[in-house]
């Protein structure tokens, strides 16, 4: 089990986008659904209005949130879930017109997180396990980034890259993306951590997910200690850092990890830039 989504602390009755960096849009049935735009990113360019979205969870939106939805005009959804998670919350969108990617297999996230909801019993041992985590993103979700930037290269957007909890993968994957753009580091951890301001992810998982929101249930995550709950659910810098720092031990940096890892090259990355950037 993969977090699943959060909800937003206050549901407001109206559309809104809160900071622009940040872009959180408020939704009923949302789970950390943000627009990515305005970061200064590569040559003094900015990231474009109305192209680039991120998200947990795309299953409990009101018939109210697809019609704010629909204004945004997704073309394509990039899932970065495991099949299994697919199957169990699946996609409730405003429009069949719209292409959803996934490359499946298994997950580090999932695996690993498994093992810690079994053992990590304590603050320690569960940032230790998200730590852990994080180092082996850059490998174990290859197939669903070179998806992702594929897709980007061929220039299908407005896009919206999620997985359950809008945290974790997409964290990563956004951090990634928004490296290659030639956004600072220090805002891209910016915007990673942001998703602590923006949602409550314990409340959403306890709402939604099949086994914890049954209170007889013996859900891992209701027994934890809020201590090791915050260390599971909550974005931590260290955990960001991490990744990173796998991904400059084994290539360098972010745009080696890229032409690499993922197959894409200079031209590739330029022609990203000029579709994400104004």
């Amino acid at each position: 089990m993969i977090l699943q989504p959060n909800r937003l602390r206050a549901r407001a009755s109206i559309f809104a986008v809160n900071q622009p960096c940040f872009g959180l849009i408020r939704l009923e049935g949302g789970c950390n659904f943000r627009q990515i735009s305005a970061h200064p990113a590569h040559a003094g360019r900015r990231l474009r209005p109305g192209k680039l979205f991120r998200s947990g969870v795309l299953a409990y939106f009101s018939e109210l949130d697809h019609a704010r939805l629909s204004d945004l005009r997704i073309r394509t959804i990039v899932d970065l879930r495991r099949a299994d998670e697919r199957r169990r919350e699946p996609t409730r969108w405003c429009s069949q017109d719209v292409l959803t990617l996934a490359a499946d297999g298994e997950s580090a996230p999932a695996s690993l997180l498994r093992i810690a909801l079994r053992t990590a019993q304590t603050e320690s041992k569960m940032r230790e396990a998200m730590i852990d985590t994080y180092r082996a993103m850059p490998e174990v979700l290859a197939p669903q980034l070179r998806v992702l930037f594929e897709s980007l290269h061929r220039g299908e957007t407005p896009m919206l890259i999620h997985c359950a909890a809008g945290k974790d993968r997409t964290g990563f994957a956004i951090a990634v993306l928004l490296e290659a753009l030639g956004v600072s580091r220090a805002t891209v951890v910016q915007d990673y951590l942001y998703t602590n301001e923006a949602v409550d992810l314990e409340q959403f998982v306890l709402e939604h997910h099949p086994v914890a929101r049954n209170p007889e249930a013996r859900s891992p995550l209701r027994q934890l200690p809020p201590e090791v709950r915050n260390a599971l659910l909550g974005a931590h810098a260290q955990y960001l850092q991490a990744a990173f720092a796998a991904v400059d031990q084994d290539y360098g940096c972010v745009e080696g990890y890229l032409e690499q890892r993922l197959g894409v090259d200079a031209p590739k990355l330029e022609q990203i830039r000029s579709t994400l950037l104004e």
